[in-house]
């Protein structure tokens, strides 16, 4: 690698820890967004900067393998890992109705304004409609972090639904994508048997390799904190990774693997404390990574020619509409000890629901031929930054109600 980009990366990476200091500083005593949306922010500016000036500061864009290889998995595992499976039983059935029947009802309310009033054609609007009715597990992850004034309940709820319906979206939009592209080699029977393996089995995948991983830890009798750290980013990125070669969701596979793998406390164990908090560096620095790369790839590829003030009303819609009316149809199902949420919880789940760098993802692997590609990103990208930074505003303000 020639020394200019060598050093390029290293200026990156001081400055980049002494504002995420300064931001940690500030935002404390400036309530107005959680640090992370500031560092959103921050690569925002930097993106115009590179886009509008001639300072030489380098593009950045958002390569999709790398948000999908890189900090899919880290993320993933590092929420799910503290999750207690026994606490993930009480909300599993209402996480699994509202990441799977949910996402199917947001995604038809968000097609159809785009069949009837912008003349998309009807698999396009169902395909974009899918992607962009996911919430993002890694920035729903970020919102909430330290938010103690989420219950735990609810927050597990969020969560849990946040990674099962990106799982389940995936699956979802490469079958769209099929039919979109390939139809001629689309079978429904082919097509449904996929679905069932996509989705099982990766959970199953992932629960072996957790399980495997634990197992070998406690047949050497290692506890000590380098190991468990060794052990676990094997287990989250070697989940991914097989998934992924074997046709599965890797999504779904880090997440069964970090459930395998255990949520066992021990207030007193000292390597555990330490292996919690190399694990919470680790997910910091690639929020912080992520966020900011995302801030700046917006001028990349956000493309004004393709995007009217009737579609910007359009994605207030989006962003508004779909989530919300699809939770208020399964509510008398979303049930936590056995009663169903209430209007609060409705709009906490709601407002709870960002998009994020996924969504970005997932477009960006569409075929370059796509006509609607460059549009597809435009709406992601004003509706992912319309997500991020009013949601946490409205999500302050439902908290503040009673309940």
């Amino acid at each position: 690698m020639p020394e200019f980009t060598i050093l390029t990366a290293i200026t990156f990476a001081v400055v980049g820890l002494v504002v995420l200091n300064a931001l940690s500083y500030y935002t404390q005593r400036i309530k107005i967004f959680a640090p992370i949306i500031w560092v959103l922010l921050i690569g925002f500016a930097y993106g115009a900067l590179a886009k509008f000036t001639s300072f030489g500061c380098p593009e950045l864009p958002l390569d999709p393998e790398v948000v999908l290889y890189a900090f899919v998995p880290l993320l993933i595992f590092a929420s799910t890992q503290k999750i207690c499976l026994g606490h993930l039983r009480q909300v599993l059935v209402p996480a699994s109705l509202a990441a799977t029947i949910g996402i199917l009802i947001s995604m038809a309310i968000f097609a159809l304004p785009l069949y009837f009033f912008f003349s998309f054609s009807l698999l396009p609007a169902l395909l974009l409609g899918v992607i962009l009715s996911a919430t993002d597990p890694l920035a729903v992850g970020a919102l909430l972090s330290g938010n103690d004034d989420v219950p735990e309940s609810q927050k597990l709820l969020i969560e849990g639904e946040s990674i099962i319906n990106d799982g389940f979206v995936v699956t979802v939009s490469g079958i769209l994508a099929l039919l979109l592209f390939d139809a001629d080699h689309f079978s429904l029977v082919h097509s449904g048997l996929d679905f069932i393996k996509h989705i099982f089995g990766a959970l199953a995948l992932g629960i072996a390799i957790g399980r495997g991983g634990r197992w070998l830890l406690d047949r050497w009798h290692e506890e000590h904190f380098t190991l468990t750290v060794n052990m676990t980013l094997s287990i989250a990125y070697g989940a991914f990774a097989l998934g992924e070669i074997l046709h599965l969701s890797g999504i779904l596979a880090v997440f069964g693997a970090a459930l395998a793998y255990g949520y066992k406390p021990k207030p007193d164990d000292h390597n555990r404390h330490i292996h919690g908090h190399v694990w919470e560096y680790l997910e910091y620095l690639s929020n912080a990574a992520l966020f900011f790369l995302l801030g700046a790839s917006f001028f990349v590829y956000f493309t004004p020619n393709s995007f009217s003030f009737a579609l910007f009303l359009g994605v207030l819609f989006f962003l508004l509409i779909p989530r919300l009316l699809s939770l208020v149809i399964l509510r008398p199902f979303l049930k936590i000890d056995g009663q169903p949420i209430g209007k609060r919880e409705v709009w906490l789940m709601n407002f709870a629901g960002a998009r994020g760098a996924v969504s970005i993802a997932l477009i960006l692997l569409l075929p370059d031929s796509f006509a609607l590609k460059e549009t597809f990103l435009s709406i992601a990208f004003v509706m992912i930054f319309l997500s991020l930074i009013i949601y946490p505003l409205l999500l302050g303000r439902v908290l503040k109600t009673p309940a």
